[in-house]
């Protein structure tokens, strides 16, 4: 996995890394939100006690942030990223994930920016073709 970031990547990350201590794979930002992708078993350490660290980098960057834990397995990392799919299928780089109605609005986020995110990650850290969640 090579992820090639440009100066404000490399800013935004080394600010979020300074304040959590923790380290970053790669991100994405829109206009509300801040995500983050940090390898296996860090959430734990970036959130901090009861959320003080991210509580603490929201407050810096007056963004809400989300933490995704990444993993080799790009099914595993769907999950990571979206704890409620029920069911995912992956063909030819194009993958559908399966989650209930009432989950929907939540996780696509308003406008489908957090689906946006999501799907930006899959291409960037395991080649695949598009992200669609149903």
């Amino acid at each position: 996995m090579k992820v090639t970031l440009d100066m404000s990547a490399i800013k935004t990350i080394a600010l979020f890394q300074e304040v959590t201590q923790a380290n970053v794979l790669d991100y994405y930002e829109n206009d509300d939100e801040i995500f983050f992708v940090v390898p296996e078993g860090q959430v734990g350490f970036v959130l901090g006690k009861d959320g003080s660290k991210i509580k603490r980098a929201e407050n810096r960057f007056k963004k809400r942030i989300k933490i995704f834990e990444y993993s080799d397995d790009m099914e595993q990392f769907i999950r990571n990223m979206i704890p409620e799919t029920q069911d995912i299928s992956i063909n030819d780089g194009n993958v559908r994930v399966r989650i209930k109605p009432a989950d929907r609005s939540r996780i696509i986020g308003k406008g489908g920016i957090r689906a946006r995110a999501m799907e930006y990650f899959i291409k960037r850290l395991h080649k695949a073709e598009s992200l669609k969640v149903v």
